[in-house]
């Protein structure tokens, strides 16, 4: 990597990460729903995701997000009050709570994945597999060295 590559990168790590994050929240809420957070969308995703194999309890919510139990619940009470998500106990055991969408859930989500369909896709234009295939590794080298170094 050159001087002039690592600067960019630096300049992006220290200062245009959070900015581009900020954008895509301004973007979202233009397109799925002018009241919901990242955080949020996130969670609908995670339940539209977990739900097709059954699994979209509090408990799997929180692990597949990386999340506390108590961080999800807040997150929840929130999406139920905006009637995005509603709760329903597990008919065999009054401690498990799943989480589904509502009809104003799944268009939200609907329109998230779509969005971020379009987002790879204009990532992704013009590359060759090559190139996919070395920005993939690139984001999967730092993804893990985030989590390594994470606790430190």
């Amino acid at each position: 990597m050159n001087k002039k590559q690592m600067e960019i990168l630096n300049d992006y790590f220290l200062h245009s990460a959070l900015h581009l994050l900020s954008l895509e929240e301004q973007c979202l809420r233009k397109i799925c729903a002018k009241d919901l957070s990242i955080r949020e969308l996130h969670v609908l995703e995670a339940v539209s995701s977990l739900r097709e194999s059954g699994r979209n309890t509090m408990a799997e919510i929180a692990r597949y997000l990386h999340l506390s139990p108590a961080s999800l619940t807040t997150a929840v009470n929130v999406l139920v009050k905006k009637n995005y998500v509603s709760r329903r106990y597990s008919p065999t055991d009054r401690r498990v709570i799943y989480v589904d969408l509502s009809e104003t859930g799944e268009e939200a989500n609907r329109k998230y994945l779509d969005f971020i369909r379009n987002l790879i896709g204009e990532v992704s234009r013009g590359m060759d597999e090559e190139s996919a295939d070395s920005m993939i590794s690139s984001i999967l080298s730092l993804s893990e060295y985030l989590e390594n170094n994470a606790g430190e």
